[in-house]
């Protein structure tokens, strides 16, 4: 019997160099044998200001042209270089809109979000990601502008706080059939916390970094991440219900100051609807 392929949807603005983020989903197809779809979502705003109707219709014209052949320029390398089929489309209107009608009418299964590292955590890069994580039930992969993954290449792996479940599935199988022979995992624990025995589970020899949860050790997470040569870190999606959104969100606030490449882990590829007051610029 065929398998299906895993549908990767990378959403963009096109704004900056997306290189390095269309090249770690093309890391991520070729370890999964992966499809990926590229999604181009502009405000009209940001195209039309006080135009009449048609000066507007012009204008969006225009930037679909021009659209088209920025994204040629950007993959056609790419698709040469590793030989992995990259689909795209554009659209204009409300951000959060647009990504909604695209996950319920495509139902991927990966989503490939792209990441600066900033100071900042009220951007609308970061609220794309948030709101991403708050209704999307699959797995997202949230990749640094620095120091994204290379296509053909081992990836060193890191989990921060996962539980066995994210361990047992044949997705993460995959992936560490490509990974080099240590996971290196982080455990920010209460004093009554017990620690999860993942080595057994995933037969990888495992070293474990223990941390006392406490504003030090949350404060000073990035930095030991960044130190700690991990190409790709875990975090544990949970069954997504929404406690565990609040609690994913809060997990991701204390990385997202890191140059590593992060990994929330799903469910199965379902979207569903959250209501939520995170908005979009």
């Amino acid at each position: 019997m065929k398998k299906n392929k895993h549908k990767i949807a990378i959403f963009t603005d096109l704004q900056g160099d997306i290189s390095s983020l269309i090249k770690s989903a093309v890391s991520l197809a070729q370890i999964i044998k992966g499809e990926i779809e590229i999604l181009k979502v502009t405000k009209p705003s940001a195209v039309i200001g006080k135009e009449n109707q048609l000066s507007a219709m012009r204008s969006l014209n225009r930037e679909y042209i021009l659209t088209d052949k920025k994204m040629k320029d950007i993959l056609s390398p790419i698709i040469d270089n590793y030989g992995i089929p990259v689909n795209y489309s554009s659209t204009f209107g409300n951000i959060r809109n647009e990504i909604d009608r695209y996950l319920r009418e495509n139902n991927p299964d990966i989503i490939v979000l792209g990441r600066h590292k900033s100071k900042h955590f009220n951007t609308a890069e970061n609220r794309i990601i948030n709101f991403v994580l708050s209704v999307f039930k699959g797995t997202v992969l949230i990749v640094s502008h620095d120091k994204g993954l290379e296509p053909g290449t081992k990836i060193s792996i890191g989990s921060l706080n996962c539980s066995e479940a994210v361990f047992n599935s044949s997705f993460i199988d995959e992936l560490f059939l490509h990974a080099n022979s240590t996971l290196k995992a982080f455990n920010i624990v209460e004093s009554s916390d017990v620690l999860p025995q993942k080595g057994s589970s995933i037969g990888l020899k495992t070293i474990n970094y223990v941390f006392d949860h406490n504003e030090n050790t949350v404060n000073n997470l990035p930095v030991y991440l960044s130190i700690s040569n991990i190409d790709l870190l875990l975090l544990d999606g949970g069954i997504k219900e929404k406690d565990d959104i609040s609690r994913l969100l809060n997990t991701y606030d204390m990385v997202r100051k890191s140059d590593i490449n992060l990994l929330v882990t799903g469910e199965k590829h379902t979207h569903y609807n959250f209501n939520t007051t995170l908005k979009i610029a």
